[in-house]
């Protein structure tokens, strides 16, 4: 399968199973409306496909029965899958934890406290005032 044709359909099968998910079409108790796909990897074979779970919230325990829910009806998604994709074959799937999201999150706030904590201080080594250098030649705020 070439390469293009590859990454058309990992899109197809994300935003299929987001349909799926957002239509709440997914009736495992385990499976609310704060987890997301946030990434597929197909096999080259179009065999498998491994499809990354995260949640809205920073909690493991959400991530993981929300896993669990998805890989128990991975059967009914793929039948679902193979009616819409029209494709000769329909990859078996499997959700795996992606802790990405919460990751990037903590980091964001780690950067966010130490300005905070350098400003406090008085220690920016003119930073701001670079900063407001470059805003006032450009006009912007």
């Amino acid at each position: 399968m070439d390469e293009t044709r590859h990454a058309r359909l990992e899109s197809r099968i994300l935003h299929e199973l987001s349909t799926l998910l957002l239509r709440g079409e997914i009736k495992d108790h385990r499976v609310d409306s704060l987890v997301s796909f946030s990434y597929i990897k197909l096999a080259r074979d179009a065999a498998t496909a491994r499809i990354g779970v995260s949640t809205m919230l920073d909690d493991k325990r959400h991530v993981q029965k929300a896993v669990e829910g998805l890989n128990s009806a991975a059967g009914y998604l793929q039948g679902r899958l193979g009616r819409t994709l029209r494709t000769r074959s329909t990859p078996l799937l499997r959700f795996v934890e992606d802790h990405s999201v919460a990751e990037a999150q903590r980091i964001i706030r780690r950067i966010d406290e130490t300005i905070q904590t350098d400003s406090a201080a008085g220690s920016n080594d003119g930073i701001n005032d670079q900063r407001d250098t470059a805003a006032e030649q450009t006009g912007r705020p």
